[in-house]
Protein backbone atom coordinates (compact mmCIF):
# COMPACT_ATOMS: atom_id res chain seq x y z
CA UNK A 1 0.00 0.00 0.00
CA UNK A 2 1.35 3.02 -0.92
CA UNK A 3 2.79 6.09 1.79
CA UNK A 4 2.82 9.72 1.11
CA UNK A 5 5.13 11.98 2.16
CA UNK A 6 3.72 16.17 2.31
CA UNK A 7 3.93 18.85 4.30
CA UNK A 8 0.31 20.19 5.69
CA UNK A 9 -1.75 22.13 7.54
CA UNK A 10 -4.91 20.94 9.65
CA UNK A 11 -8.01 22.45 8.17
CA UNK A 12 -10.21 20.67 10.82
CA UNK A 13 -10.47 17.86 12.84
CA UNK A 14 -13.34 15.75 14.17
CA UNK A 15 -14.26 13.09 16.32
CA UNK A 16 -15.23 9.82 14.48
CA UNK A 17 -15.90 7.28 17.12
CA UNK A 18 -14.78 7.08 20.73
CA UNK A 19 -11.37 6.46 19.75
CA UNK A 20 -10.16 7.98 16.47
CA UNK A 21 -10.53 11.46 14.51
CA UNK A 22 -11.37 12.38 10.84
CA UNK A 23 -9.10 14.91 9.92
CA UNK A 24 -8.67 17.29 6.66
CA UNK A 25 -5.60 18.77 5.81
CA UNK A 26 -4.20 20.91 2.96
CA UNK A 27 -1.35 19.38 1.98
CA UNK A 28 1.41 21.32 -0.58
CA UNK A 29 1.81 18.39 -2.75
CA UNK A 30 -1.29 16.53 -3.19
CA UNK A 31 -4.19 19.22 -2.14
CA UNK A 32 -6.89 18.98 0.48
CA UNK A 33 -7.46 15.23 1.78
CA UNK A 34 -9.03 13.10 4.52
CA UNK A 35 -7.70 10.45 6.77
CA UNK A 36 -8.52 8.61 9.94
CA UNK A 37 -6.50 9.43 12.92
CA UNK A 38 -6.94 5.88 14.62
CA UNK A 39 -6.95 6.07 18.48
CA UNK A 40 -6.17 10.32 18.20
CA UNK A 41 -9.02 11.02 21.21
CA UNK A 42 -7.56 8.48 23.46
CA UNK A 43 -5.39 10.84 26.79
CA UNK A 44 -1.51 9.11 25.41
CA UNK A 45 -1.97 9.11 21.76
CA UNK A 46 0.94 9.34 19.40
CA UNK A 47 -0.43 12.55 17.11
CA UNK A 48 -1.13 15.04 20.09
CA UNK A 49 -1.35 19.27 18.90
CA UNK A 50 -0.13 18.02 15.45
CA UNK A 51 -3.90 17.44 14.51
CA UNK A 52 -5.36 20.17 16.09
CA UNK A 53 -6.55 22.80 13.27
CA UNK A 54 -4.05 25.44 12.15
CA UNK A 55 -0.81 23.01 13.07
CA UNK A 56 1.86 23.02 9.67
CA UNK A 57 3.27 19.71 10.18
CA UNK A 58 4.98 16.95 8.20
CA UNK A 59 2.35 14.65 7.29
CA UNK A 60 2.78 10.58 6.57
CA UNK A 61 -0.15 8.80 5.41
CA UNK A 62 -0.76 5.48 3.44
CA UNK A 63 -3.92 4.11 1.47
CA UNK A 64 -4.55 3.70 -1.96
CA UNK A 65 -3.79 6.47 -4.68
CA UNK A 66 -6.75 8.50 -5.52
CA UNK A 67 -8.85 6.88 -2.81
CA UNK A 68 -11.13 9.34 -0.74
CA UNK A 69 -10.02 8.38 2.79
CA UNK A 70 -6.59 7.76 4.03
CA UNK A 71 -5.08 6.08 7.19
CA UNK A 72 -2.72 9.11 8.90
CA UNK A 73 0.48 7.22 10.06
CA UNK A 74 3.12 10.08 11.91
CA UNK A 75 2.91 13.97 11.55
CA UNK A 76 5.22 16.22 12.93
CA UNK A 77 4.62 19.83 14.34
CA UNK A 78 6.83 22.09 11.89
CA UNK A 79 4.89 25.55 13.66
CA UNK A 80 1.84 25.44 15.62
CA UNK A 81 0.86 29.33 15.16
CA UNK A 82 0.94 29.66 18.48
CA UNK A 83 0.68 33.68 18.81
CA UNK A 84 -2.45 33.09 16.58
CA UNK A 85 -3.78 30.07 19.48
CA UNK A 86 -3.12 32.49 22.21
CA UNK A 87 -5.27 35.44 20.69
CA UNK A 88 -9.01 34.72 21.07
CA UNK A 89 -10.02 37.10 17.67
CA UNK A 90 -6.84 35.79 15.62
CA UNK A 91 -7.75 32.32 16.08
CA UNK A 92 -11.22 32.91 15.08
CA UNK A 93 -9.69 34.65 11.62
CA UNK A 94 -7.35 31.34 10.87
CA UNK A 95 -10.76 28.90 11.44
CA UNK A 96 -12.06 30.91 9.04
CA UNK A 97 -9.70 30.69 7.10
CA UNK A 98 -9.21 27.46 7.28
CA UNK A 99 -12.78 27.19 6.48
CA UNK A 100 -12.94 28.93 3.21
CA UNK A 101 -9.95 26.58 1.96
CA UNK A 102 -12.12 23.99 3.40
CA UNK A 103 -15.87 24.67 1.10
CA UNK A 104 -13.86 26.47 -1.67
CA UNK A 105 -11.02 23.46 -2.79
CA UNK A 106 -12.23 20.24 -4.08
CA UNK A 107 -10.23 17.16 -2.54
CA UNK A 108 -7.49 15.73 -4.47
CA UNK A 109 -7.03 18.56 -6.43
CA UNK A 110 -2.98 19.54 -6.16
CA UNK A 111 -2.37 23.40 -5.73
CA UNK A 112 0.23 24.16 -4.27
CA UNK A 113 -0.90 27.78 -4.77
CA UNK A 114 -3.51 27.82 -1.85
CA UNK A 115 -1.46 25.98 0.46
CA UNK A 116 0.93 28.68 0.37
CA UNK A 117 -2.21 31.40 0.46
CA UNK A 118 -3.29 29.49 4.00
CA UNK A 119 0.46 29.18 5.18
CA UNK A 120 1.38 33.12 4.62
CA UNK A 121 -2.09 34.04 5.98
CA UNK A 122 -1.24 32.07 8.76
CA UNK A 123 1.90 33.67 9.32
CA UNK A 124 0.81 37.32 8.58
CA UNK A 125 -1.65 36.63 11.04
CA UNK A 126 0.86 36.16 13.34
CA UNK A 127 2.32 39.69 13.55
CA UNK A 128 -0.29 41.88 12.41
CA UNK A 129 -3.46 43.51 13.98
CA UNK A 130 -5.32 44.79 10.68
CA UNK A 131 -7.39 41.58 10.65
CA UNK A 132 -9.98 43.49 8.24
CA UNK A 133 -7.54 44.20 5.82
CA UNK A 134 -5.79 40.60 6.04
CA UNK A 135 -9.27 38.73 5.43
CA UNK A 136 -10.14 40.89 2.44
CA UNK A 137 -7.01 40.16 0.91
CA UNK A 138 -7.50 36.85 1.64
CA UNK A 139 -11.06 36.13 0.28
CA UNK A 140 -9.82 37.99 -2.54
CA UNK A 141 -6.66 36.23 -3.05
CA UNK A 142 -8.57 32.37 -2.73
CA UNK A 143 -11.18 33.58 -5.12
CA UNK A 144 -9.06 34.56 -7.73
CA UNK A 145 -6.56 31.67 -7.33
CA UNK A 146 -9.93 29.42 -7.01
CA UNK A 147 -10.44 30.99 -10.80
CA UNK A 148 -13.19 32.71 -9.61
CA UNK A 149 -11.46 36.42 -9.61
CA UNK A 150 -13.90 39.64 -9.95
CA UNK A 151 -13.76 41.96 -13.43
CA UNK A 152 -13.21 44.85 -12.33
CA UNK A 153 -11.26 46.58 -14.83
CA UNK A 154 -14.32 47.06 -17.11
CA UNK A 155 -17.69 47.13 -17.55
CA UNK A 156 -19.35 43.48 -17.09
CA UNK A 157 -22.03 44.71 -20.19
CA UNK A 158 -20.74 46.80 -22.18
CA UNK A 159 -16.80 46.48 -21.60
CA UNK A 160 -16.01 50.11 -21.46
CA UNK A 161 -12.94 51.38 -19.26
CA UNK A 162 -14.39 54.49 -18.26
CA UNK A 163 -15.79 54.79 -14.74
CA UNK A 164 -18.69 56.90 -13.32
CA UNK A 165 -18.82 58.42 -10.19
CA UNK A 166 -21.30 55.60 -8.78
CA UNK A 167 -20.38 51.86 -9.68
CA UNK A 168 -22.58 48.69 -9.67
CA UNK A 169 -21.52 45.15 -8.92
CA UNK A 170 -23.17 42.07 -10.31
CA UNK A 171 -22.51 38.93 -8.30
CA UNK A 172 -24.05 37.08 -11.11
CA UNK A 173 -21.98 38.58 -13.82
CA UNK A 174 -19.09 38.42 -11.42
CA UNK A 175 -18.00 42.27 -12.51
CA UNK A 176 -18.47 46.20 -11.82
CA UNK A 177 -21.47 47.47 -13.84
CA UNK A 178 -21.04 50.98 -15.26
CA UNK A 179 -23.78 53.63 -13.65
CA UNK A 180 -25.51 53.64 -17.87
CA UNK A 181 -25.33 50.03 -17.88
CA UNK A 182 -27.18 50.07 -14.76
CA UNK A 183 -30.41 51.52 -15.41
CA UNK A 184 -31.14 48.23 -17.51
CA UNK A 185 -29.62 45.70 -15.37
CA UNK A 186 -29.40 46.81 -12.12
CA UNK A 187 -26.96 45.83 -10.34
CA UNK A 188 -26.99 43.86 -6.84
CA UNK A 189 -24.78 46.47 -5.19
CA UNK A 190 -23.39 50.04 -5.70
CA UNK A 191 -20.36 52.22 -4.22
CA UNK A 192 -18.92 55.14 -4.91
CA UNK A 193 -15.64 55.23 -7.45
CA UNK A 194 -13.37 55.59 -5.05
CA UNK A 195 -13.40 51.90 -3.48
CA UNK A 196 -12.66 50.20 -6.88
CA UNK A 197 -8.63 51.14 -6.11
CA UNK A 198 -9.20 49.29 -3.23
CA UNK A 199 -10.74 46.31 -4.58
CA UNK A 200 -7.72 46.03 -7.48
CA UNK A 201 -5.43 46.49 -4.42
CA UNK A 202 -6.87 43.48 -2.70
CA UNK A 203 -7.13 41.64 -5.65
CA UNK A 204 -3.45 42.16 -6.41
CA UNK A 205 -1.68 42.33 -3.34
CA UNK A 206 0.45 39.37 -1.79
CA UNK A 207 -0.85 38.32 1.56
CA UNK A 208 1.95 39.41 3.29
CA UNK A 209 2.13 42.87 2.57
CA UNK A 210 -1.25 43.15 4.05
CA UNK A 211 -0.33 45.32 6.87
CA UNK A 212 0.84 47.92 4.20
CA UNK A 213 -2.80 48.92 3.24
CA UNK A 214 -5.54 50.48 5.08
CA UNK A 215 -9.00 51.42 4.28
CA UNK A 216 -10.06 55.10 3.85
CA UNK A 217 -11.88 55.70 7.19
CA UNK A 218 -16.09 54.86 6.49
CA UNK A 219 -15.77 52.34 3.60
CA UNK A 220 -14.35 49.42 5.80
CA UNK A 221 -17.69 48.03 5.70
CA UNK A 222 -18.57 48.72 2.26
CA UNK A 223 -15.65 46.71 0.75
CA UNK A 224 -16.56 43.69 3.42
CA UNK A 225 -20.16 43.45 2.00
CA UNK A 226 -18.77 43.41 -1.12
CA UNK A 227 -15.91 41.11 -0.94
CA UNK A 228 -17.58 38.91 1.84
CA UNK A 229 -20.85 38.95 -0.52
CA UNK A 230 -19.00 37.63 -3.37
CA UNK A 231 -17.39 34.81 -1.43
CA UNK A 232 -20.98 34.12 -0.21
CA UNK A 233 -22.04 34.04 -4.33
CA UNK A 234 -19.88 30.97 -4.03
CA UNK A 235 -19.55 29.29 -1.63
CA UNK A 236 -23.95 28.88 -1.21
CA UNK A 237 -23.40 29.53 2.68
CA UNK A 238 -21.84 31.69 5.71
CA UNK A 239 -19.03 29.84 7.08
CA UNK A 240 -19.52 28.84 10.64
CA UNK A 241 -16.44 30.46 11.71
CA UNK A 242 -17.36 34.03 10.26
CA UNK A 243 -19.80 35.37 13.08
CA UNK A 244 -17.76 34.45 15.61
CA UNK A 245 -15.06 37.04 13.87
CA UNK A 246 -17.77 39.61 13.84
CA UNK A 247 -18.76 39.37 17.05
CA UNK A 248 -15.15 39.39 18.78
CA UNK A 249 -14.26 42.85 16.41
CA UNK A 250 -17.88 44.19 18.52
CA UNK A 251 -16.61 43.36 21.62
CA UNK A 252 -12.95 44.54 21.64
CA UNK A 253 -13.92 47.85 19.82
CA UNK A 254 -16.38 48.09 22.82
CA UNK A 255 -13.81 47.67 25.63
Amino acid sequence: MPIFHSEAIVLRSINLSEADKLVTFMTNRYGKIKCIAKAARKIKNRFGAAIEPMSHIRLIYFGKENQTLYRLNHSDIIHSFQKVRDDLQKIYTGIYFSELIDILTPEMHPDPNVFRLLQDGLKTLEIIDNLDTLCRIFEMRLMCIAGYSPQLSHCAICKKTSHTETIGFSFELRGIICELCSFKNQPEIRFQAGILKYLKKINNMHIEHANRLKFPKGTELEIEKLVHRFVLSYTGREPKSYPFIKNMAKIISST
